[in-house]
């Protein structure tokens, strides 16, 4: 299954291939599809074969169904998502490189910095839950990327293990933009600020999404606290509880918080706790967090190197 279409889309709104720093456009190169990698609410994501370079990149492919005016919006909110991807530059964010609009296939290819360790989701299922040192690792990569993406005023309001790259090298990638969304401000009362859409994942979301009340930047604090949890135990917040989006939605409607994981140290459970706050106004920001004791105490070893971090299994 492969794509080498270059034959673009006669649709209203166009998706135009730039460099992202208003200067020439991009050529796509010649490319070829492999296998599915990945699957979610905002596309399938396949590995890709660059014919040009022999380069491996990942490609997500949203098909454009619909009514023409459906198809149009669509596309309206798929140019918001790749003008945010395109001008975002950090270790801890996945790599935005092309994106292709064409007939044949009915759809939008955008092409993508492939990550070889798949996600963190993966690496759960696979290895089991993480202990501390290792959960600091990756949480303090995860808080790395968020507050690179906040200071470029972005809320990316679907924080959770699936959309969690990890490189070969122990390297954590945040990525699935489709439900972020850019902000004019970090004000959470600002109305022209909050977000009111109900966007995201039910076990990760906060509070103020759920409820449709307005949410900024302290919504994906709350995911961080419960990335913690799933991390901890090895299955998304709520589990012990209900695994029934309507039981879990009214959990969290109702102001209560997912249950921390048993076993883990004080400053552990502060951290948790601190980013699962219900008032958003009280969570800390990203900077903040990465100062936290808990992760002053444990990051102990390079967060560069994945190899150190396996010698906590030997």
């Amino acid at each position: 299954m492969g794509s080498c279409c270059f034959k673009k889309s006669t649709l209203a709104v166009p998706i135009n291939n730039d460099a992202g720093d208003g200067t020439l456009p991009l050529r796509v190169p010649k490319w070829k599809r492999g296998a599915l990698i990945g699957e979610g609410a905002y596309g399938k994501v396949y590995e890709c074969l660059n014919l040009e370079t022999g380069e491996l990149h990942a490609v997500k492919h949203i098909e454009l169904l619909g009514t023409p005016e459906q198809i149009y919006r669509e596309v309206y909110f798929l140019k918001k998502e790749i003008f945010m991807l395109k001008n975002l530059y950090h270790k801890n964010i996945v790599q935005y490189l092309y994106t292709e609009i064409n007939n044949d296939c009915n759809g939008v290819d955008i092409m993508m910095e492939y990550v070889s360790g798949g996600s963190m989701r993966h690496l759960l299922n696979k290895f089991g839950k993480f202990e501390e040192p290792m959960a600091c690792l990756y949480i303090n990569q995860v808080l790395e990327g968020l507050k690179y993406l906040h200071s470029q005023g972005i809320v990316h309001r679907d924080i959770k293990s699936a959309n969690i790259l990890v490189t070969q090298d122990g390297i954590i990638k945040l990525s699935d933009f489709g439900a972020s969304k850019k902000l004019k401000s970090d004000f959470i009362g600002d109305k022209e600020d909050l977000c009111r859409s109900l966007k995201g994942s039910p076990y990760w979301m906060a509070p103020e999404i759920a409820r449709r009340s307005g949410h900024s930047f302290a919504a994906d604090i709350w995911s961080v606290g419960c990335v913690m949890i799933e991390m901890l135990t090895g299955s998304p917040p709520w589990s012990s509880v209900s695994r029934a989006v309507k039981d879990v939605m009214e959990l969290i409607t109702s102001g209560q918080t997912p249950p921390l994981p048993l076993g883990v140290s004080l400053e552990c459970k502060k951290f948790i706790e601190e980013c699962l706050q219900v008032d958003p106004t009280k969570r800390p920001t990203a900077g903040a967090l990465l100062s936290h004791e808990f992760l002053k105490e444990r990051m102990n070893f390079d967060n560069n190197s994945l190899t150190q971090a396996k010698n906590l299994y030997n």
